[in-house]
């Protein structure tokens, strides 16, 4: 494991830079959130794993809640002598695993999975009846409505069990100007004439269902049809209901059988799904995968999607190329933090110097 091939500045690089030991408001929302939403995730848990994990489940329960309250107790014994988000998704993922409860999504991934590709071909047809600057402005609205569908989040998670209207909550998206929007400078290198600005596009990934499948594939195949070569860059284990690079490479060959265009696209190398190392819905870029590095190395643009990628970490990081952060708001702590409101969009791009 190294620094992303990518920064910037790697020596001065701060994946979190949200110390919650400086911030006791903070502090204390958000151990009560994670406090409240592994309630959640264990119920989830009991769902797909059934009762013989029942004592796993109660296992998992208690050590949680016993780290939940020694941090409240002494959060500066700390090691690291900061406390992070960061920090809490690496305890919580901790405690699943060390219970054996290591995907308690995984029968939801699975459910929205197959109903997002049940959409896909509806939602690529309705694209490609599209003029390209429309086309590419609804391909980033519908990044930011497949981020909705988010079982990380509790303002979300509801949303997210009810399987919505996918092609309603695109129209519903918040309207520009954005809370951070540089599209229009965006657009300037999207639609430019073939060849494309480009020639290789790293994305990180975040949610499976509709947030992959309804919104990153649609562009990431745009942007291969362009020319561009696209690497999808996941987890390489699950966290919450995050896309691992297995789980990519399996519902893109599905995709396969309802998409004349990616066969083609596959056959041509276009795409390619990498491991980030990563077991987190953040990412600390100071420690990724040489898998990712090496398939990153010759890329000109880096695109981090979901707000747990693009805001909660990195939204400060530089890179040695054109960035793109691509996110929705649903945290209020969070949104409140960039100066926003719960469902703000962030479209923040950043060519390189």
């Amino acid at each position: 494991m190294n620094h992303f091939c990518l920064l910037a500045g790697p020596d001065t690089y701060v994946s979190d830079d949200w110390d919650l030991l400086d911030d006791v408001e903070g502090r204390r929302y958000w151990l009560e959130l994670f406090e409240k939403h592994f309630q959640e995730t264990l119920a989830h848990a009991a769902e797909h794993y059934g009762k013989s994990a029942g004592n796993h489940i109660d296992s998992a329960r208690v050590r949680f809640q016993e780290t939940i309250e020694e941090l409240r107790r002494q959060p500066n014994a700390l090691p690291s002598g900061r406390l992070s988000v960061m920090e809490l998704c690496r305890r919580r993922e901790a405690a699943l695993r060390e219970h054996n409860l290591h995907d308690p999504f995984g029968h939801v991934k699975q459910r929205e999975n197959d109903s997002a590709i049940r959409l896909y071909p509806a939602v690529t047809r309705k694209f490609h009846a599209m003029a390209p600057d429309a086309r590419w402005l609804h391909l980033v609205e519908s990044v930011f409505a497949g981020n909705i569908f988010d079982l990380g989040s509790s303002a979300t998670m509801s949303t997210a069990e009810g399987s919505p209207d996918f092609l309603t909550a695109v129209e519903n998206t918040k309207q520009r100007p954005w809370l951070i929007d540089d599209y229009d400078r965006l657009a300037e290198d999207l639609t430019q004439t073939v060849p494309a600005k480009w020639g290789k596009a790293v994305i990180f990934l975040d949610n499976a269902g509709c947030d992959f499948i309804l919104g990153v594939m649609p562009l990431a195949r745009e942007l291969a049809l362009a020319g561009v070569q696209v690497v999808l860059a996941a987890n390489e284990l699950p966290s919450l209901n995050d896309m691992t690079a297995d789980e990519t490479v399996e519902i893109i060959e599905q995709l396969t059988t309802v998409d004349p265009d990616l066969p083609a696209l596959l056959d041509a190398q276009m795409f390619e799904v990498v491991s980030t190392g990563n077991d987190i819905p953040l990412i600390d870029l100071s420690e990724v995968s040489d898998e990712l590095n090496a398939a990153a190395a010759d890329a000109d643009l880096v695109i981090l999607e979901g707000m747990g990628r693009a805001v909660e970490s990195n939204f400060s990081a530089e890179f040695l190329v054109d960035a793109l952060h691509l996110a929705l708001l649903k945290d209020p702590a969070v949104a409140k933090r960039v100066g926003g409101e719960v469902f703000d969009c962030i479209c923040k791009y950043r060519p390189a110097s």
